[in-house]
């Protein structure tokens, strides 16, 4: 029951992003609780809204079974910042999020398929070495006072309390969006980072 409803989460978020942009563009004032309560609401509503016998929001689910948490708090992010113009992540915090999944997405997917010597995902179905590495990493970026530690945190309370329909560990940490998404904007960051510096050698 509990990861049903949370299951609107997300599709919730995407809506909300969606509508942000729209109004936006038509420069309407969103920035605020009021307006960002109506915007999330309306959000709800849509993603709730019956179609063919199914919510709108489970639909989202045809392409993917689960979205991670990693990518609902990164979305949430997104979507707060534009609500009440207060930024939670830093660019450092995201680079932390882009890097940790794109490795996790790179390490799970080629080898649950059959590429490698073993099958990681195994390991997500309880305490393995994998809530061992991620102990290390929460403490690492906690101790660099990089915010994505409280997300690696937020995942496992999450794990603990079934809030997604899956039971693996893994899933809550990434999943196929996640992974591309995040190499994506590695990549796109690099090619920026390629640029600028001829312009500073230059200086």
């Amino acid at each position: 029951m509990i990861a049903t409803v949370f299951s609107f989460l997300f599709p919730s978020l995407v809506i909300m992003m969606l509508l942000q942009m729209g109004t936006h563009r038509l420069n309407w004032k969103t920035v605020g609780w009021r307006p960002a309560l109506i915007l999330f609401l309306v959000s709800v509503f849509i993603a709730s809204f019956p179609v063919k016998g199914l919510p709108l929001g489970r639909w989202l689910f045809s392409f993917n079974a689960n979205f991670s948490i990693t990518l609902t708090a990164l979305l949430f992010c997104r979507v707060w910042q534009k609500a009440m113009g207060i930024k939670l992540f830093r660019p450092i915090d995201f680079q932390a999020a882009w890097i940790f999944s794109a490795i996790t997405g790179l390490v799970l997917y080629p080898m649950a398929l059959g590429m490698g010597p073993f099958d990681p995902y195994t390991a997500g179905w309880g305490f393995s070495w994998l809530s061992v590495k991620v102990l290390m990493i929460t403490i690492i970026l906690a101790f660099l006072k990089n915010r994505f530690a409280v997300v690696l945190l937020l995942a496992v309370l999450a794990w603990n309390l079934r809030l997604l329909e899956s039971r693996n560990l893994w899933d809550y940490f990434t999943d196929p969006f996640l992974t591309i998404f995040s190499l994506v904007m590695l990549i796109i960051r690099g090619i920026e980072s390629l640029r600028k510096r001829p312009l500073r050698e230059t200086r």
